[in-house]
């Protein structure tokens, strides 16, 4: 995702808030000159996304604007670091923006394709990922982890030894039977054993044993098997003098039983609070509403990596004071953490046990997962119309993490504000949330109401904007296609300003640490163009089909095929034949022109 001066405004609003870095997001004060950043580097270029480092910001000041000088010294040292430093170098990027006044330089690191992975430092040759607000060496298992990943593993329809039909639930399997003939008329004539066997709970190359997803799904107990298909949930406590934490358990049995037992857990460890209808009266609800938990519960359960280099490990639920927080091992395949929750972000990292579950009941008789792909937009409907900020993700790679806040979207302080500045319009949750961070300083765009409050289109956004505007609480600014939205002038108060004030983001030239190309034009550049460039710089001389890049660098065809026309017009790539035919070919130009 390109940065805008919206998006970087928003980004240094909430590390404020964090009060730390994000796991894609590293500050540095770079007081001194160039930091060293190999470790970062490392981390970032493993991360399915990359990365993010700011230059000219001081965390010890709570993400104070500190500026730096000398940009052209500071690019040039960081990608001597990117070249020289880790090992595949790291593709980095630069932009800079001018932020109250001062100079921030911001280096955008790109994840390397999966075949690359895990990219380590030159000197000890180690390998390290992001964690929280912090670089971490990765374990021996995690290296295994990510290195079984750079191919398609199919975990989920291994047999498992010793097993058979006698170890499934008999209450569990009658239940699935008669779900999954219910969805095929090709199904409804067979035996249970062939129903089981096509739909992949019983092994074809090993008769009569149970598959890895039969066994966790319909198991009568999987742990058995395998111990670390577990869930441990506990409430983490503030006060460490009378423990770390409280109500440890370890859930096991099939994937129904374990999603049924957590959302008890969750129920009688979280608060009920009184929330307002819009008749007015209060009702009593759950303080995270059931619906969003019980998805992100069943997305770890049935997402989670299955492999052997995970055992001993489990999914993890902790309560904490401002979050619930939901850990899997095993990240996102076939879809970024950007395209969750929209209608192109379905992708099953399990696709046996996903169809398993399916056709799975809970004992109350509900559906382990629907199906549809729309948990995650669910989830953060029911979050958002309950008050409280959308869920955050972290995508690790080797780990994925889901965390919902506690916390409600608008404090006592900005209800009693909005109540005295807006009493008489008639302004929707959207615009209340909206107008309230105005006052803090945030700026909006049409792009950044739709990237906040998906599912959304570019009119209801436009209409929602252009309301606070008609109303007298907003202004607008610049032209069309570059319109930002800002706090009314007569309603802003300087005191209550906590948002950075970013007038402009500049793009510098990219610092491609790979052997440059030749350009022709000035065409926009792909985030993913440095991956796709790694994979054909390793590929073979007469270059790579579009279906090989996208194995290749597991990004989507929609994603290589944008990036693949830009650096063609930008004469970054040479094609060898037409579009649409399955035989043309990709590859790097040669210093000389095309080979």
């Amino acid at each position: 995702m390109q940065w805008t001066a919206a998006r970087l405004q928003e980004t240094l609003a909430e590390l404020r808030q964090r009060g730390g870095d994000r796991s894609e997001i590293e500050v540095k004060r770079a007081a001194g000159g160039t930091p060293n950043l190999t470790e970062t580097l490392c981390a970032f270029s493993n991360m399915p996304d990359g990365g993010t480092i700011i230059l000219g910001v001081d965390e010890g000041t709570r993400f104070g604007i500190t500026g730096v000088s000398r940009l052209a010294e500071l690019e040039a040292g960081i990608a001597g670091q990117a070249r020289t430093s880790v090992d595949p170098p790291a593709q980095v990027s630069f932009e800079y923006a001018r932020v109250d006044g001062r100079d921030v330089l911001i280096t955008t690191v790109a994840a390397l394709g999966r075949p690359y992975r895990p990219c380590v430092t030159v000197k000890g040759r180690r390998a390290y990922l992001r964690q929280a607000d912090g670089d971490y060496r990765m374990s021996e298992q995690e290296v295994a982890q990510m290195l079984a990943l750079r191919d398609r593993p199919r975990y989920d329809n291994l047999p498992v030894p010793g097993s058979s039909v006698d170890d499934l639930s008999t209450d569990l399997v009658t239940r699935f039977l008669i779900e999954a003939r219910s969805s095929s008329r090709r199904l409804g004539n067979e035996t249970d054993e062939q129903v089981l066997r096509d739909k992949g709970v019983l092994s074809i190359t090993d008769p009569g044993r149970l598959t890895v997803a039969g066994l966790y799904a319909l198991g009568r107990y999987p742990q058995s098997f395998a111990p670390s298909l577990s869930i441990t949930a506990a409430v983490e406590l503030p006060d460490r003098t009378h423990g770390r934490t409280r109500d440890l358990v370890h859930l096991d049995g099939p994937i129904p039983d374990m999603l049924d037992e957590a959302m008890e857990w969750v129920a009688r460890n979280t608060r009920r609070v009184v929330r307002y209808g819009p008749d007015g009266h209060g009702l009593d609800q759950a303080e995270i509403p059931m619906i969003a938990v019980r998805e992100l519960i069943a997305n770890a359960l049935v997402h989670r990596d299955l492999g052997p280099h995970t055992q001993s490990r489990r999914v993890e639920i902790r309560l904490r004071d401002d979050y619930l927080v939901i850990s899997n091992p095993g990240g996102l395949w076939g879809v970024s953490k950007d395209q969750l929750g929209t209608p192109n972000g379905k992708s099953a990292v399990n696709e046996f046990l996903y169809d398993i579950c399916k056709f799975t009941r809970t004992v109350e008789g509900s559906r382990v997962i629907e199906g549809e792909g729309g948990g995650i937009r669910e989830a953060r409907l029911v979050l958002r119309k309950a008050g409280l900020r959308p869920p955050e993700f972290h995508d690790s790679g080797v780990g994925f993490t889901a965390q919902v806040s506690r916390h409600a979207l608008l404090s006592d302080e900005d209800l009693t504000w909005l109540g005295n500045i807006a009493s008489d319009a008639p302004l929707s949750d959207m615009q209340r949330e909206i107008l309230a961070s105005m006052r803090s300083g945030r700026q909006w765009t049409n792009s950044l109401v739709r990237e906040e409050f998906a599912p959304i289109d570019s009119r209801e956004a436009l209409a929602v904007l252009q309301g606070l505007v008609s109303a007298g609480l907003a202004e607008s600014v610049g032209d069309r296609g570059s319109t930002t939205y800002r706090l009314a002038p007569e309603l802003a108060d300087d005191s209550a300003r906590t948002v950075p004030a970013v007038e402009v983001i500049t793009d510098r030239t990219a610092a491609d640490t790979s052997p440059p190309a030749p350009s022709r034009s000035d065409t926009v550049r792909s985030k993913h163009e440095p991956t796709i460039l790694a994979a054909l710089d390793a590929g073979p001389a007469e270059g790579m089909p579009r279906r090989a890049i996208v194995d290749v660098t597991g990004l989507t065809d929609s994603q290589v095929a944008y990036a693949l026309r830009r650096m063609e017009e930008a004469g970054r790539v040479v094609v060898d034949g037409g579009r649409g035919i399955r035989t043309t070919r990709y590859r790097r130009p040669t210093a000389d022109g095309p080979r």
